[in-house]
């Protein structure tokens, strides 16, 4: 699949909120998005089989983000459960979050900021794995989330999860500039292309 080609948003000029605001409408309104979602379904699934994972953390899509769990469901059913599945419950209260086993068709509720999260939180664990959705990212690594700094204060300890960004090439972003508390992630996926960071693990 041929997608029109998609130019890297200059960081330049902009405050981190503003470039939110433009890489989420641009999210929004891509053109081909079902075709851009099967392309990085193929390349999840990919990611998906090579990896050694014994539980891999998710999240629950919301605000035109890719959806992982679909991919996750099914090739987690095909090589008959290597991992479990694990979705962040959020605690604004003390802007944290920790991650509580779920398996596909247990019943989810809205939570903070309109994201769904598992209704009962029986078993909590560590992901080894860490699936984080992006909007927006560069080619080394360096993500821009929503502003709360909830997977950056999740890492901050853990430097053993290994991280995938899940994003659009639409948004790609250069000259962005890090901030104290950003961990960068290992690995980003978009419906063309795999990013590593050269410091990140193989």
């Amino acid at each position: 699949m041929v997608f029109a080609t998609s130019f890297a948003h200059a960081a330049a000029g902009s405050t981190r909120t503003q470039l939110r605001e433009t890489l989420r409408h641009k999210r929004e309104g891509l053109p081909q998005r079902g075709q851009r979602d099967a392309a990085l379904d193929v390349a999840l699934e990919n990611e998906l089989r090579a990896l050694q994972a014994r539980c891999i953390g998710a999240y629950c899509a919301s605000r035109g983000e890719y959806d992982a769990l679909r991919v996750l469901a099914r090739v987690g059913a095909a090589l008959e459960w290597p991992w479990r599945i694990a979705l962040p419950v959020v605690q604004p209260a003390v802007r944290g979050m920790r991650f509580c086993v779920w398996a596909p068709g247990q019943a989810l509720r809205e939570g903070p900021y309109g994201i769904e999260q598992p209704v009962d939180c029986g078993a909590e664990v560590e992901p080894d794995v860490l699936l984080v959705p992006c909007v927006g990212f560069t080619e080394d690594g360096l993500r821009l989330g929503y502003g709360g700094g909830y997977y950056d204060r999740y890492l901050e300890h853990r430097p053993q999860v290994l991280t995938v960004g899940l994003a659009y090439d639409a948004c790609r972003v250069e000259g962005l500039v890090a901030q104290p508390h950003d961990r960068p992630l290992d690995r980003v996926l978009t419906e063309t292309r795999r990013y590593l960071r050269a410091a990140s693990k193989p």
